[in-house]
């Protein structure tokens, strides 16, 4: 009995690895996206737990540097933060089949994980195998999520000396090239791909239209033309099929 349980043991243990290793892609990024948190959260004068908290209880990168930036405004703030959590449904969504066997509690525990740069992991890998896929998010995420809290520890007791113009400049560049691998990761599936450079061309616009706003408006309207392009591509193909 110990014999025939061993290889599922294995093969679990090899798919985490499998994540942990997958994660070193987008490490580097979050490494200096989270000390630019931690560094924020100093000079905006927020205490080391309120700054642990919003990688603890939030890890979403746009989020956090809007409530570190605007913690005042209090209330206004939570129709913002309700429309940018509404994503996540839809990422949950789209992992439910895959993770549909895990139990509830697990799947609770392990909320906070689902970002999009793992989220974008996980459907890579799902799309090409689904053996142990709770497993698998687990050893994607927990390497980053740890990363980011033990950088936003960093970034904060450190802030002072890395609150310099050229350590900015680098971080300002960060996002992009992580979007970048996030796009690599869904090549050759074009219309995954073109929300990336639909995003690229059209933030410009979308900030000089909305503003301040461009941040909640800009992914609802570039995946909202992505679905109905695909959509329309969808219905033509019936039609001459």
């Amino acid at each position: 009995m110990v014999a025939a349980d061993a290889p599922t043991r294995s093969s679990a243990a090899n798919v985490f690895m499998e994540g942990a290793r997958d994660a070193i892609t987008f490490g580097v990024a979050f490494i200096f996206l989270y000390l630019s948190i931690g560094i924020l959260s100093a000079t905006q004068s927020l205490s080391l737990s309120q700054a642990l908290a919003t990688t603890l209880l939030i890890f979403s990168t746009p989020l956090q540097f809007l409530l570190i930036q605007n913690y005042n405004d209090g209330w206004i703030l939570f129709p913002i933060i309700m429309a940018l959590n509404a994503r996540f449904v839809l990422l949950a969504a789209t992992l439910a089949p895959y993770i549909r066997n895990t139990s509830t509690m697990k799947i609770m525990a392990s909320l906070i994980l689902i970002t999009p740069s793992i989220f974008t992991g996980c459907v890579t890998r799902f799309k090409r195998r689904t053996d142990h896929p709770f497993t698998y998010l687990i050893g994607l995420g927990l390497p980053i999520f740890g990363v980011s809290i033990i950088c936003t520890y960093i970034g904060f007791i450190a802030g002072a000396e890395f609150s310099s113009p050229a350590i900015f400049s680098v971080m300002t560049i960060l996002l992009p090239l992580q979007f970048t691998a996030l796009a690599g990761k869904h090549w050759p599936h074009y219309a995954e791909v073109s929300s990336y450079w639909l995003g690229f061309v059209g933030a410009p616009l979308l900030v000089y239209l909305f503003k301040d706003y461009s941040l909640l408006c800009t992914p609802f309207i570039i995946g909202g033309l992505i679905v109905l392009i695909e959509n329309n591509y969808n219905k033509r193909g019936c039609v001459v099929s």
